[in-house]
């Protein structure tokens, strides 16, 4: 049997504005620090065989707090990284609502082929996430793995990794390090825990 931890990287001051991130390279606020932190301290006892993040600073971060000082290589992948949002990338709802009033609209539909102009459809994200789920179930079948991600890139890898159809994201919610628990077998992947950010102190 495998066991597979997914955690959201902590909160970014775009985070907190409500700015789409995407693919821009944000750092950790002093909150996700600390967010950070409280998830290192709940995850101390658990031993990593191996450790995977998107390679953007925010998720690399995260990870390294959590493994602290662990001897184990962090793995570093643009596979992992969140959708790419295109032209909405940096803006807040707000904005982009008034500036691209008809693909705001568009967004607001559940549709696995919408993406902004420039940016990834939620299939697109999919195929490249469930790409990344076989490889990790088949390296790592019997290991204890930390992958360190981003929100909606994550809701898509566990659908992969349960097999559940990609119009599963829509209903999953991912909070900043959040931890989520799967475990695998040969035959069979297991949802033990789902998004449970009980150790992040709510007076950061």
């Amino acid at each position: 049997m495998g066991v597979i931890y997914l955690i959201r990287h902590g909160e970014t001051e775009w985070n907190s504005q409500g700015r789409i991130q995407g693919h821009t390279d944000i750092a950790l606020s002093q909150i996700g620090l600390n967010q950070a932190s409280s998830t290192a301290e709940r995850l101390k006892n658990v031993k990593f065989d191996a450790a995977y993040s998107s390679d953007l600073s925010r998720t690399r971060d995260t990870a390294k707090i959590i493994l602290g000082n662990a001897n184990i290589p962090l793995e570093s992948t643009a596979t992992l990284r969140e959708y790419h949002k295109g032209v909405f990338e940096g803006l807040t709802v707000e904005e982009y609502s008034k500036q691209y009033p008809d693909q705001y609209q568009a967004s607001l539909v559940n549709d696995l082929d919408f993406s902004p102009t420039n940016g990834e459809s939620a299939r697109q994200v999919s195929e490249r996430m469930a790409q990344f789920s076989e490889v990790i179930k088949t390296k790592h079948n019997s290991d204890t793995v930390l992958i360190v991600g981003h929100g909606g890139a994550l809701r898509s890898l566990v659908t992969n990794l349960l097999s559940l159809p990609p119009e599963f994201i829509f209903k999953l919610v991912t909070d900043n390090c959040s931890v989520t628990v799967i475990h695998t077998y040969p035959d069979n992947t297991v949802l033990h825990l789902y998004n449970d950010s009980s150790h992040i102190k709510k007076a950061d």
